[in-house]
């Protein structure tokens, strides 16, 4: 199907009320379109059904999908047609800094009483759109981040949601499997070298040290890389790689996915204490946002998914963006603020002809 085939076909389900997801993989330049045939809210419980799972922060068992089989299924060439990105300044009000900088004093309490090692904070942004059409979002967000993996997702009980992000939860082949650890933002450019400081190579080793740990049941053997430099955009992250073989006839993608999820990169470290704060400080639901998400291969053992990073929801003509940060003992609540400000942009991009 060519692409402007597949616009229409996207903006003529929309419409419609109809679920629909289009995703690409990183530094893939086709897209893949699942175009569900009826409005019913389908859920997956195992991962073994061929689907684009979409998961909530909040991870239950049953949690909504796409099937192929209740779908017309597309593939289609894209053209990397990626602009320079400049900054784009959206007002913050000080009730909206002192919110979030208060939110952070709050971690950094907890961690100074040692109850955590790490606790991630976030917050949410909401803008009203001058106007909203949805094959354009899509192939403004598709050729903006040709390194990321792209997805737009739509169910009329979901509303619509987009993203780009740079983390993989989890990749499956056969019995081995990769993940990441990923943590540290700073603003990127190709032009100027990259170092990081102390505060954020301790944050990474905390997300290091959390997931091999959290792995030891389900696998037979873990390799951990160095930590290097990852681009994402108009951010870079520091990343170690990990990779393993999964204990036969025990490890599944449900398994190893709900022994990672969520991961200190969007939660905290230990888990149900940062969970636990989440919920009671943040005072608001991150649906999506901080979740899973990506295609399941059907047979459990050829898969990959995606944690929800640099994202959005889209409401009629009223987006909510959300962006947060990793916070450990070195955190600093102001370069917290500044932090999530430069994360908003990811998707404040993709708006900016209807902003």
């Amino acid at each position: 199907m060519e692409l402007t085939l597949l616009a229409e076909k996207l903006e003529e389900q929309y419409r419609k009320k109809l679920p629909f997801v289009l995703y690409a993989l990183p530094d893939s330049e086709t897209v893949v379109a699942y175009f569900q045939r009826d409005a019913q809210l389908h859920h997956t419980e195992n991962f073994t059904e061929k689907s684009f799972v979409m998961a909530p922060f909040d991870f239950k068992d049953r949690n909504c999908c796409i099937p192929e089989s209740e779908s017309e299924r597309f593939e289609t060439p894209m053209p990397r047609e990626h602009a320079a990105l400049k900054d784009i300044s959206v007002p913050d009000t000080a009730e909206e800094m002192n919110r979030h900088e208060q939110l952070v004093e709050k971690a950094l309490q907890a961690i100074r009483n040692h109850k955590a090692e790490k606790i991630v904070v976030s917050r949410k942004k909401v803008i009203a759109l001058s106007g909203f059409n949805a094959s354009e979002v899509f192939k403004r967000l598709f050729s903006l981040y040709p390194k990321a993996f792209r997805y737009l997702w739509y169910h009329p009980e979901t509303e619509l949601w987009c993203g780009a992000t740079p983390e993989i939860l989890v990749k499956t082949e056969k019995n081995s499997f990769t993940t990441m650890a990923l943590a540290g933002t700073q603003k990127y450019s190709a032009k100027t070298p990259i170092y990081w400081n102390e505060k954020e190579i301790e944050e990474q080793q905390i997300v290091t040290d959390a997931i091999t740990n959290s792995l030891q049941k389900v696998t037979d053997v873990l390799k951990v890389s160095k930590a290097y430099t990852h681009a994402a955009g108009t951010l870079a992250h520091l990343r170690s790689d990990v990779t393993g073989i999964l204990k036969g006839g025990k490890a599944t993608l449900q398994t190893i996915t709900k022994a990672l999820h969520p991961t200190p990169a969007v939660c905290g470290t230990p888990k149900q204490f940062a969970r636990d704060f989440i919920k009671e400080h943040e005072q608001y639901d991150r649906e999506f946002y901080t979740g899973f998400l990506g295609p399941i291969c059907g047979d459990d053992k050829c898969s990959v998914l995606y944690v929800n990073l640099r994202a959005m929801k889209i409401a009629g003509t009223t987006a909510t963006l959300y962006a947060g940060g990793g916070i450990t003992k070195g955190s600093v609540p102001y370069a917290e603020w500044q932090e999530t400000q430069f994360k908003l942009q990811t998707m404040l991009q993709v708006l900016q002809p209807i902003l």
